[in-house]
């Protein structure tokens, strides 16, 4: 009875560096990335092996020691890619990719970001302490649990998170991965884990605090990480599959993707199977490809964003409504709150720094006030701006 044997290609490339004896050697030009330590022969086993997402930009060899040991080739999804090593200077690349009125607001989401909050950005490669990964890394998995529930959609990264959080630790360690963090004072507002293998970076997962959607942090995490591999020798930065509206902005390149079906070619029963798959996999695609330029797909996730709903208890959201005022009834008996610590409070922050961004405020010249006449009706103080919060459950 042949079996299949599934093998995901960046996972055994980037965390387990070993192919089973299947590829002899990975280049990525004339540069070996991957070779096999051991010149033991290839045994199958009575099995296919498929691996997939296998980028075309790299370059596979099939190994030597099992003579009938063959490939085939599948094509599947599209692939984004930086090519960091064409670029001198950031602003070669932003002139590369972006016309003159997004630099602009590239510009202005990071010059408001910084004009209204203390921040400043670290990335962890070659040592982090440990209690910090830990708490980056369930920083991180409350931030993609929020993010996606404000998106109606399940995350493909959390199925896999533990995996993940077994094993970046270690490879920071020996500078192949990274975990890049924007700070705003001591509390991570945006984190990104990177991985490489020589000089070729890899995105593997990122994700912000809502609350500061307005500044863009997604651009802006993806500008500085950019901007970290231009100036610490990575060639490529290759943002993988899915996203593309987003990650074409982005690119300098586009490939494909492929899977590999390795099998042997002197077992008849192999062989059918393999060529069988090789069918399969490129039907499963040809409809994935007709379905997405029917727009199939866009009116697919908006049906399952609706059904989210139904297993997912939304939680309930509080509404804002404010105005500017030019004062305050100073007679009205307030009492300030914390709403940096107290939890009961985090609500008002989103529309806070929303308008932080417009009236570009400081967080640190915030107070706010609680109505004790209302408990509804919230004082908000800044240096120049004063306004008026009013909640509705």
């Amino acid at each position: 009875m042949v079996k299949t044997n599934r093998i995901v290609f960046f996972k055994a490339l980037l965390i387990e560096s070993n192919f089973h004896s299947l590829y002899e050697k990975i280049t990525f030009k004339d540069e070996d990335i991957y070779t096999e330590e051991k010149s033991s022969k290839s045994k199958l086993d009575s099995t296919i092996y498929n691996i997939q997402d296998v980028p075309n930009y790299l370059n596979t060899y099939i190994h030597k020691g099992t003579p009938n040991l063959k490939k085939i080739a599948v094509q599947t999804l599209k692939g984004y890619l930086v090519e960091v090593k064409k670029f001198n200077t950031l602003e070669a690349y932003l002139k590369n990719n972006f016309g003159s009125k997004s630099r602009s607001n590239l510009r202005r989401y990071k010059n408001r970001l910084e004009t209204c909050f203390t921040i400043h950005y670290t990335c962890y490669y070659g040592a982090i302490p440990k209690e910090e990964y830990n708490s980056l890394l369930i920083t991180l998995k409350k931030f993609l649990i929020r993010r996606f529930e404000e998106k109606k959609e399940s995350n493909y990264e959390l199925q896999h998170f533990d995996e993940y959080y077994a094993v970046i630790y270690d490879l920071i360690l020996k500078k192949e991965a990274s975990i890049y963090v924007i700070y705003h004072n001591k509390k991570p507002i945006s984190i990104r884990i990177n991985m490489f293998k020589n000089h070729l970076g890899y995105y593997i997962m990122s994700c912000y605090d809502i609350d500061y959607s307005k500044f863009h942090l997604g651009s802006l995490d993806m500008l500085k990480n950019i901007e970290w591999c231009l100036f610490n020798n990575i060639e490529t930065y290759d943002l993988l599959k899915g996203y593309e509206y987003y990650k074409k902005d982005w690119m300098t390149t586009s490939f494909n993707f492929y899977n590999h079906i390795i099998y042997d070619s002197s077992s008849m029963l192999s062989t059918i199977l393999a060529y069988s798959k090789k069918i399969k996999t490129k039907i499963t695609y040809k409809i994935y490809h007709i379905l997405k330029t029917s727009h199939f797909i866009s009116h697919y996730k908006k049906a399952k964003q609706f059904l989210y709903e139904f297993p997912h208890k939304p939680n309930a959201q509080k509404k804002i409504t404010y105005h500017k005022v030019d004062n305050f009834n100073e007679v009205i008996e307030k009492k300030q709150i914390d709403f940096e610590n107290d939890s009961s409070y985090f609500f008002i922050k989103k529309q806070l720094f929303n308008l932080l961004f417009t009236s570009q405020e400081q967080y640190k010249d915030i107070t706010i006030y609680k109505n004790l006449e209302d408990k509804n009706h919230f004082l908000v103080y800044g240096k120049r701006n004063k306004w008026s919060f009013r909640i509705f459950e």
